[in-house]
């Protein structure tokens, strides 16, 4: 049996550090503060802009946001 890889992704830039699924985690946050649910959620794609400090999402290939870096 092969062993679990723990991994991760980490985007460096101007000095800064920001893991991807700390990111992720934010996005979901502000989706439940929202009033949805997590269940709801059927796609997730991220489109990290480091140059502007913000990540872009869209949920559900419909529901678009932003969050800072």
């Amino acid at each position: 049996m092969a062993a679990k890889i723990k991994e991760q992704m980490i985007l460096q830039y101007d000095g800064r550090d920001v893991k991807i699924d700390e990111l992720s985690s934010q996005i979901k946050a502000a989706w439940k503060e929202a009033g949805n649910k997590l269940a709801d959620i059927q796609t997730l794609d991220i489109y990290v802009k480091p140059q502007e400090g913000k990540a872009y999402y869209v949920i559900n290939k419909t529901i678009e946001g932003v969050v800072d870096l």
